[in-house]
This record gives C-alpha cells, structure tokens and sequence, in this order.
C-alpha cells in the first residue's frame, strides 16, 4: 500500500511538473487614445466653431449627383467645399472639417429618406481624397439618424 501511495505521488508530482512546463501567461497591454481629449482636436475644433461649410453640406446631403437645389452643378458645390476644407487643412484641420459638416449635415436633413445617412458618410469619406488634403482618410463615428 505504501508502494502504491509512493507510486501515486510521484506520477502526481511528474504531472504537475509537466503541466507548469507547458503553461505560459500572456500579457497584453492595451492602450486607449482619446481623439477629444488631444490638443490637436482642441484646437481644430475651436477653428470651426461657428463655420457652417455649407457647399459641404449641400455636397452631403445631395441625394443624387444629378439632383442639386438651386440649379448649381455638382462641381461648383464640391469646389466650394474643397475650398473651405483646404483652408482648414492648413491648420491639420481637414478632418475635423468635415466631421463638423456631417454633423451640420445630419442636423438639417428635414426630410430624411432611408440610407441617406450612409450616403453622407460615404461622400464623406470621399471629401479628402476629392478635395486633396493632407489627411488622405478621416475617422468617422458613425451615427445614423
């Protein structure tokens, strides 16, 4: 009996060895940034403030190329946009730009149709590369109403 104890213990004690040998730990650090809180957003947002980007909205809210209020074509609003998007990308502000215009966008859709957020975000998108600014792609968070 005592053979047999012996024998189980060190048929124990073998696998526990072998089972701390095979087990490892991983650690993974994970650091979150927030864009609000950094200087860079601070100061644009203060930039456009009060700026209404209104080619941009209208560029925005389009729901069709083809379809522009006032008979002006689709390239005079994206002119007009790029110009005020340029002029805030020379304070690394491009992006913050157009988040502001989608927001202004979103605010004064009064006949929303269905997708029509998606179509925003989508021209949206759109803006940094149509507009050649420094920030070749924006972040969005997508809020759709």
């Amino acid at each position: 009996m005592a053979i047999k104890a012996a024998v189980a213990a060190a048929l124990l004690m073998a696998l526990v060895a072998v089972a701390s040998a095979t087990t490892y730990t991983t650690t993974v650090t994970t650091t979150s940034y927030d864009e609000r809180g950094s200087r860079k957003y601070q100061q644009c947002s203060q930039k456009v403030q009060g700026r209404e980007f209104r080619s941009c909205q209208s560029f925005l809210k389009q729901r069709s190329y083809l379809e522009m209020d006032s008979g002006r074509s689709k390239q005079e609003y994206v002119e007009e946009c790029c110009e005020q998007l340029r002029d805030m990308d020379r304070y690394q502000c491009g992006c913050e730009a157009i988040k502001h215009a989608v927001q202004k966008a979103q605010q004064g859709g009064s006949s929303y149709q269905t997708g029509q957020s998606e179509k925003i975000y989508e021209r949206a998108r759109a803006l940094p590369r149509l507009c050649r600014l420094s920030e070749q792609q924006c972040s969005f968070n997508l809020v759709f109403v």
